[in-house]
């Protein structure tokens, strides 16, 4: 099968194999090469004098002068154990030697702070945390350069659907609306970790809140590649200083000291960033970072027969700048700010439609952004360290909804959704090494102040039927009227927390509690948590368990709010287990097993039978319209719409198998294979009326009012004024979670030939998600009073029952490193999908077209996370290859 590509790809794949391969000056002076180490103290950056640098493998030595320089003869290139001692320590590092006349800067710690270890990898758990570092992510396939994505490859990680027909508070009201899907017990989200909502994690980028880590449909992460220093995913029994979570926990930390002014720019087909570290003064640096993607330019431009119909491109920047200034060997304060914004655009099908395809560009349909401004003091002592820090975010999101006539391309009906949010976090935390590499206490308070507001505008219909549609669902859904009316919420969080770290031997064992105090509903629980293991030193064998208790407050507004919520929904609470055992073998390989179970309790639910018997009759609109009828009725019973009545659990194996390449060599394999295997129920507990039983509560229920409602277990007991009593039983059963993924596979590896080539692959197989098959559709007869014919789906009863079709994909990097005095020019070229795969995500019902089998609905396809270019053989066919992304990043 010849496969016809565009004349623009030819030229970009004929550009990069020139870059790569025109002749080049040799980087590498034979001989000995002569190499200036320069030796500076951490916290003030003078120079360290009269110290002693030794290399036993280049055989090569040398003292440093009053500027401390050490003048080392190297025989070759490559990487180098080099040690530094001074009167009261010596420290060892490895650096790569790449050319003569080099500058390696080292910086060791002050003699003041020789003892302090309050902080670093020795004092994270190892049960269910999962970190990689930069040197391991920095080039992983696919991803345009982008290191946080390699998160989504680590075990018990499933990427949610964070965008669909509506943004994410206005989803639960707007999806049953839309679609009239009877079933659902997720949400719209980032990510789920081992079962829990995808709306119940916390992202935090050196300690401050991220409201989110990738930018719209997942296409790449807020942060700029080179800020990131390395990342640990928690999803299970987390420390307890990280709390507003009954899901996981993603910390990134960011670049924390700057050693050497350096500039790194990347530039690919799709996104251009730079980023930029200077030591401004002596115990001052600044850092900043900034990004910009440009996917419509290119892809709807450039080559626009070749998109998907149903693809989407959303277009972002984002920026990072950070300031770090030791006062003092003993005091530091940073502040940094970083944010982002993107906006969504609709279907290149549904732009060429409304603009008679004579712009493919297509409108936006959402708009969002957010801010993050923080400032931190840390006071540091031989044996303890405080930290200080208060950061404010900023969020909105701008949502455009439209619905067109498919034949006309009308405006039927339109409306623009804000939700904007305000998150202050104050947090103080206090480590304590109260016996020197054996026991440490860590304690903190930390304090959350919310406030989120929803607002319907714009509101535009030129169909009178919609007009007439519109109006009923204001005056029949509380919901609805809500969002079009506007609403409010505030709440505040309030914790503390306290955790021991006791290492002796091989044991270790780390007891620790925290307390959350929710405003909301007057609540004050208790979380404890431990984590306990031993580490066998004559095998390199681990084995760890852990427990936990977590909790989080609601975080939907439609969900909390006075007018059509529940503003007295309690805390979701969380109970995490695990088990694992981890084993060092070989040439730095490592393999670790851990056996995990997670129960959900009080999950927040939309609610059909929860009400209030004794309301205030307050809603402004009904006020309006029936005045008289409210002052009559001052009291009246009011759906709540919500309650905590959810419960589930998720259990399975995870396997994470690491190669790590050791940083002496200037070549091997490197990466790791993450699996897997696991099992997630959900149950909302709603009682499942039939339509005939439903129908039939509605008339009697019109004629009586409820006077009072008590719940026995999981049912209903209501009380009318006919004095009759009403029981609604839970027939409910646990369904499979929306997210549920059997199977989740991950490969990742890179190999390098040389200091020069090197080549990476990702290879990605999930299970597919489970659905409810669309069975048939209804003709709606207020539709066709008017003349049209408007269909909704008819879903099956068993809920769940079916999945898509397993997603997998494979991803191919090569890299061409060519180092100068001066830097590195880094050339790569990725073959995204490589073998052109199309991964379904759903279906999409055509509300003007009746139910076919195989046609109506018709599939839809993940073409951000999973994208592909449509060509056409000779014969006509459709032909799907691979997006082919060219790059170069430069350092100097």
């Amino acid at each position: 099968m010849k496969v016809i590509i565009s004349p623009y790809t030819i030229r970009l794949i004929v550009l990069f194999l020139f870059v790569s391969t025109i002749g080049t000056v040799s980087i590498f002076a034979e001989g000995n090469l002569e190499v200036s180490i320069q030796i500076v103290k951490s916290n003030s950056g003078k120079p360290v004098p009269n110290a002693v640098v030794i290399s036993k493998k280049g055989k090569t030595s040398g003292i440093s002068n009053s500027e401390g320089i050490a003048k080392l003869q190297f025989p070759e290139p490559g990487y180098y154990e080099i040690k530094v001692s001074t009167a009261d320590r010596t420290e060892s590092l490895f650096r790569e030697i790449r050319f003569k006349g080099q500058v390696i800067l080292v910086s060791i710690s002050e003699a003041n702070l020789s003892g302090i270890v309050v902080s670093g990898e020795r004092d994270k758990t190892p049960l269910s945390r999962y970190g990689l570092v930069q040197d391991e992510i920095k080039r992983l396939p696919g991803v345009s350069g982008d290191s946080l994505k390699a998160l989504q490859t680590v075990p018990g990680v499933v990427i949610g659907a964070p965008v669909g027909i509506l943004p994410s508070v206005f989803t639960n009201i707007g999806t049953n609306l839309l679609t009239g899907n009877p079933y659902s017990n997720s949400e719209r989200g980032d990510l789920s970790l081992r079962g829990g909502g995808t709306r119940q994690n916390q992202y935090y980028f050196d300690g401050f809140p991220l409201p989110y880590p990738f930018h719209l449909g997942n296409q790449s992460s807020v942060l700029n590649n080179n800020l990131i220093k390395s990342f640990d995913v928690y999803t299970g029994a987390f420390p307890a200083k990280y709390g507003y979570a009954t899901g996981g926990i993603i910390a990134i930390e960011g670049t924390d000291r700057v050693d050497e002014n350096k500039t790194i720019i990347n530039v690919n087909l799709f996104l251009s960033d730079i980023y930029n570290q200077t030591k401004v003064l002596p115990g001052l640096a600044m850092i900043s970072s900034g990004r910009k993607n440009y996917p419509n330019l290119v892809l709807l431009q450039a080559y626009p027969q070749g998109i998907p119909d149903d693809a989407k491109f959303a277009e972002y920047h984002d920026y990072q700048w950070k300031l770090i200034w030791d006062l003092h060997s003993d005091h530091r304060i940073t502040f940094q700010t970083f944010g982002t914004r993107d906006r969504q655009a609709y279907t290149k099908a549904q732009a060429d439609l409304e603009r008679g395809g004579g712009d493919p560009r297509p409108p936006t349909g959402l708009d969002r952004m957010f801010r993050t401004d923080g400032v931190r003091y840390v006071w540091k002592g031989k044996s303890f360290r405080n930290t200080l820090s208060y950061s404010r975010t900023w969020f909105d999101e701008f949502f455009e909804l439209r619905f067109t006539n498919p034949l006309t391309a009308e405006n039927i009906f339109g409306l623009q959704n804000r939700t904007s949010d305000t998150i202050t976090y104050v947090q103080n935390s206090f480590e304590w090494e109260l016996w020197e590499e054996h026991l440490k206490f860590e304690a903190g308070v930390q304090g959350r102040f919310r406030e989120t507001t929803l607002k319907g505008e714009n509101i535009s219909s030129y169909n009178r039927l919609f007009y007439n549609i519109f109006n009923d669902l204001l005056n029949s859904n509380a919901a609805f009227r809500s969002v079009i009316d506007g609403d409010r919420i505030r709440y505040r969080e309030k914790s503390a927390y306290a955790e021991f770290q006791l290492k002796y031997g091989g044991f270790r064992f780390t007891p620790g509690a925290r307390v959350d105090n929710y405003s909301g509903s007057n609540e004050t629980n208790l979380a404890p948590r431990v984590t306990a293991g031993y580490v066998f030193d004559a095998t390199k064998t681990s084995i760890m368990a852990g427990h936990g208790i977590h909790y989080n407050a609601p975080v939907s507004v439609e969900a909390l709010s006075k007018k059509s919520g529940n503003p007295n929904l309690f805390m979701e609470r969380a109970e995490h287990n695990s088990l694992g055992i981890s084993q060092e073998f070989a040439n730095n390989w490592q393999i670790k097993i851990e056996g995990f179970r997670n129960i959900f309790q009080n999950i927040i639910v939309p609610d059909a039978y929860i009400i209030d018997p004794y309301a205030l009759n307050n809603d402004t609109r009904i006020f309006v319209n029936e005045t008289a009828k409210v002052l009559a009725n001052p009291i009246t019973p009011k759906n709540l719409n919500y309650s905590n009545a959810g419960y589930g659990y998720s259990e399975g194996v995870e396997i994470f198998l690491k190669k790590t390449r050791d940083p002496r060599e200037q070549s091997g394999l490197f990466g790791w294979i993450s699996y897997t295997n696991s099992i997630t129920k959900r149950i909302n507990n709603q009682s499942r009326l039939t339509s005939d039983e439903t129908r039939n509560r509605t008339l009697q229920n019109n004629s009586r009012t409820l006077l009072a409602q008590t719940k026995f277990g999981t049912n209903y007991i209501n009380y009318y004024d006919d004095n009759n009593l009403e029981i609604i039983y839970n027939n409910d059963k646990q369904e499979l979670y929306d997210l549920d993924r059997t199977h989740i596979l991950n490969l990742v590896f890179g190999y390098k030939f040389n200091p020069e080539w090197m080549i990476g692959g990702r290879l990605r197989y999930f299970s597919g998600t489970p659905y409810t098959p669309i069975t048939g559709a209804t003709r709606a007869s207020q539709a066709a009073t008017f003349g049209l014919n408007l269909y909704f789906p008819n879903y099956s009863g068993n809920y769940n029952s079916d999945r898509f079709l397993p997603f997998h994909q494979f991803d191919l990097r090569i890299d061409r490193i060519e180092n100068y005095s001066w830097g590195y020019i880094n050339t790569y070229i990725e073959f995204v999908n490589f073998y052109g795969r199309r991964n379904q995500t759903g279906f999409d019902f055509d509300n003007t077209k009746n139910y076919q089998r195989n046609q109506n609905p018709s599939p839809t396809y993940d073409t951000v996370n999973s994208p592909y270019i449509v060509s056409q053989t000779p014969n006509g066919k459709m032909a799907i290859i691979p997006l082919i992304n060219i790059g170069m990043e430069v350092r100097f």
